[in-house]
């Protein structure tokens, strides 16, 4: 971290904010300002979290941050780029922390003047808070953070950010937006709308659901934990990965279809056969998490 000597952060919430405490914690002295959103940037210097709000953007000055990180909604980083990406110096480094890459990436490219370096960002971190009011700075410990690269990216730039997340403890996962956006399809993506639909079926107005909704408990609520997401959150990544999210929708949509039709042939030992295969993914799944976990708690 000794290159960077300031940073801003765009979106001082729940993210921003953590990546702030994160980054104060792994021993960063320089200086951090704060920008975006009506209350966070005053929110985050009267609490110590940003060292000042950062006024170049809104002055039309150009910002001397070394490294600025979007932590905005999508839309948000994308507005961003498109109208701010001009008053970053050259020799910066852009990042953020949107859940989809592809289309950021994009815009990115088209936006930022000769001389800045986008990176894209991802940290599989959160909380069912949101706001600066929740921001902590262990939020990234032990969790995956992708960052997404071109071909043509700086290549100190890039490692000059992924000792930047291992400093802040988390598990550094380095891939392209492409393959980014069609991976983060089917493990976030999907359970996420699965979730949502499946809640709705408990909604319909009929007499012999009264019965279900009483005898609810914590199967449906496991799978139903998501559906308290907000659309203004989903809005962005549905808009951004529409291609890769009908793909998975339909893969899912063809696994149901094949299990309706064994069922409905009394074709148990189908059944039997997905559920045997589906426990071997999950005891693979949790075995490669627990290794990930280990590796990650002997490191000094």
């Amino acid at each position: 971290m000794h290159n960077l000597q300031h940073i801003t952060i765009v979106g001082c919430g729940l993210i921003g904010g953590s990546f702030a405490l994160a980054l104060r914690r792994a021993g960063f002295k320089g200086r951090i300002t704060t920008c975006g959103g009506k209350r966070g940037p005053a929110l985050a210097v009267e609490r110590e979290i940003a060292d000042a709000i950062e006024e170049s953007f809104d002055r039309g000055e150009v910002c001397n941050a070394d490294l600025i990180y979007l932590a905005a909604p999508i839309g948000g980083i994308i507005d961003f780029l498109k109208t701010r990406g001009t008053q970053i110096k050259a020799g910066a480094i852009v990042t953020d922390a949107g859940s989809t890459k592809a289309e950021i990436s994009r815009v990115a490219r088209e936006s930022l003047p000769t001389g800045v370096t986008f990176i894209g960002g991802h940290p599989m971190a959160g909380s069912e808070h949101t706001g600066l009011e929740y921001a902590r700075a262990d939020l990234f410990d032990r969790a995956t953070y992708a960052l997404t690269f071109e071909s043509d990216t700086d290549e100190d730039h890039l490692n000059q950010l992924k000792q930047l997340i291992e400093a802040i403890g988390a598990r550094l996962l380095v891939t392209q937006p492409d393959a980014h956006d069609a991976a983060v399809a089917l493990i976030s993506h999907l359970p996420q709308l699965t979730s949502t639909a499946l809640a709705v079926l408990l909604d319909k107005d009929q007499t012999d659901l009264e019965l279900a909704r009483w005898l609810a408990a914590t199967g449906w609520r496991d799978m139903t934990r998501l559906a308290g997401s907000s659309w203004s959150v989903w809005r962005d990544i549905c808009l951004t990965n529409q291609p890769n999210i009908i793909t998975v929708l339909n893969d899912l949509i063809s696994e149901l279809q094949n299990l309706k039709d064994a069922l409905e042939q009394r074709d148990y030992n189908y059944a039997r056969a997905l559920f045997e295969t589906a426990n071997e993914v999950v005891a693979r799944q949790r075995a490669l998490q627990y290794h990930q976990f280990e590796r990650i708690t002997e490191k000094p």
